[in-house]
């Protein structure tokens, strides 16, 4: 990268082992016009009116129009009145991005730590944290929608529907997605990830059936979420919670090759539940930002197995296809985050004292620990081959019969411990070097225990210093829980009575739609009786 480029706030991310390469820079210039090459995320968001404060929704990652100032209008000022909405505060984070002279940039300089952001009190919507710099064609908005909007929710299932059948918004929509697609080399398929209790899953169903139609041979996989906490709720707003819940599910189950439900609550219906706990986190499960970070780690390290460049890794329909079998279109995310080893520890060490399971679930109603799974993709990451075994143990492998001593590699290891902790579960591991990256803006809600690598110790962390990479393990699995989740929400769903939830009659919902995504969700769940074991 040229020297005045990195004068200009641009950083490059890159990581030899991933299909990934992110430019990130902090000023609002036209690197098309300069010649540089930008790489932005190939992603399409949808958000409701006032969700972006600060943020243009065209980005900056070009040149844009400027705003108009107050004293530049043209009309004769008796006949026009000029409304200035307040400039938008930003954290100390993006003033920090957009700063020549950033800490950042000035920590790495000096080879020094990178600063530590407190983010729990400063950020209200998502793009208070975005790092990431986006196409022009990344975002759109809702204007007949606001965000957190008391007077016109955009909380049932049909609105987001409606909302997708409008002439104006699905042109844009599917342009935009066409344009994506135009540009890549070969496709493995895409990744929706919806708000499964809102509008948006209406909206979110509706772009997924319609991948299907133009991209049938192309794979679908779909992670319906749902928050960890709702707030002064009342009992009508949680059955409609349901309700959008149920027909999302319905829907992408018919028109997806897989979903996975994600939800840091234990049950996830009227209420989340009470939070998972996780040995080495002390995360606030009321706060979207601590939540959607540790949902993102999962995500990211979940899909690594078919986004390697080297090593053994596979695509995205083998390993759809493979987790889908038997009309199973419903699996279940685990996450252990850290992957808890110790500072000079080896990891087969670290697995014969392990005690407990690897992970914790992330899908609403179900517990992998005394689950019976049939399928399973798990990934490792942050553990490097030489800290497979010590050498001391590698002189006695003749002399030992233990079958642990004949693994050669990271990937073979796991493979062998799950294979005795798992009673006839067919697992595909993937091993990557790459630890989680969890600096800033990812929240410090590591306990103090965790080293600023992700090792655990009995020595507590400075206070000052943050964690700033993490080994992780997380997987996606077919199991008997899956079905146990579908057959709680149909229960739950059968309840209700569809003629007194009038928000959804009058947006369209007819009574056998609601009587066949009944019937499918039970029709999905007999999928994962025992007598289809794998």
């Amino acid at each position: 990268m040229p020297a005045r480029a990195r004068r200009l706030g641009l950083c490059t991310v890159q990581t030899p082992h991933l299909k990934l390469t992110m430019i990130y820079f902090s000023e609002k210039v036209s690197l098309q016009r300069q010649g540089y090459v930008t790489f932005t995320p190939r992603l399409l968001l949808v958000d409701l009116k006032g969700s972006l404060r600060h943020l243009r929704q065209e980005g900056d990652l070009y040149s844009h129009t400027e705003d108009v100032k107050p004293g530049e209008v043209h009309w004769p000022v008796e006949k026009v009145d000029v409304v200035c909405a307040p400039k938008e505060e930003k954290s100390e984070f993006l003033n920090d991005l957009e700063n020549e002279e950033n800490a950042m940039e000035t920590a790495e300089a000096l080879g020094t730590l990178p600063k530590v952001y407190n983010f729990d009190s400063a950020v209200n919507v998502w793009a208070d944290y975005l790092r990431a710099r986006y196409h022009p064609r990344t975002v759109s908005i809702i204007n007949e929608y606001e965000h957190n909007g008391d007077t016109k929710p955009f909380d049932v299932f049909n609105y987001g529907a409606d909302l997708w059948k409008t002439e104006q918004f699905q042109d844009d929509f599917i342009d935009r997605i066409r344009m994506y697609v135009e540009e890549c080399d070969n496709i493995q398929g895409f990744h929706i990830l919806l708000d499964g209790s809102d509008g948006f899953a209406g909206l979110g169903t509706s772009a997924v059936e319609y991948l299907e139609d133009e991209y049938s041979t192309k794979s679908k996989l779909v992670f319906p979420t749902i928050p960890s906490e709702f707030n002064n709720t009342t009992p009508l707003q949680d059955n409609m919670r349901i309700l959008n819940i149920a027909l999302g599910f319905h829907s992408v189950a018919e028109h997806s090759c897989l979903f996975v439900p994600l939800c840091l609550g234990s049950s996830g219906w009227k209420q989340p539940g009470v939070p998972r706990e996780f040995p080495h986190l002390q995360y606030n499960s009321s706060l979207a930002y601590h939540s959607s970070a540790i949902l993102a780690a999962a995500l990211d390290t979940a899909t690594l197995c078919y986004r390697l460049r080297t090593g053994t890794h596979t695509r995205l329909s083998e390993m759809t296809d493979t987790l889908s079998r038997l009309g199973r279109r419903v699996a279940v995310a685990s996450l252990g985050l850290p992957f808890a080893m110790g500072y000079d520890a080896y990891l087969l060490d670290t697995l014969e004292k392990w005690e407990g399971p690897l992970w914790q679930t992330l899908s609403p109603g179900c517990n992998l620990q005394d689950d019976r799974i049939w399928i399973q993709s798990v990934v490792l990451r942050g553990v490097p081959e030489v800290r497979l075994r010590s050498a001391q143990r590698d002189g006695r492998m003749k002399q030992d019969t233990n079958p642990a001593y004949t693994c050669t590699s990271i990937q073979e290891m796991l493979s062998l411990f799950l294979s005795c902790c798992s009673y006839a579960t067919a697992s595909h591991v993937t091993s990557a070097y790459s630890p989680c990256n969890v600096t800033s803006p990812f929240p410090q809600i590591f306990s103090e225990f965790v080293g600023l690598d992700g090792s655990v110790s009995t020595e507590k962390r400075c206070e000052t210093l943050g964690v700033y990479s993490v080994p992780a393990i997380a997987g996606l699995h077919s199991c008997r829980s899956a079905g146990d989740m579908l057959e709680a929400l149909h229960l739950e769903v059968k309840k209700l009575q569809l003629k007194r939830f009038h928000y959804f009659c009058n947006s369209g919902l007819e009574e056998d739609e609601y009587q066949e995504c009944l019937d499918h969700l039970a029709l999905l769940r007999g999928c994962y009786h025992e007598e289809f074991d794998v």
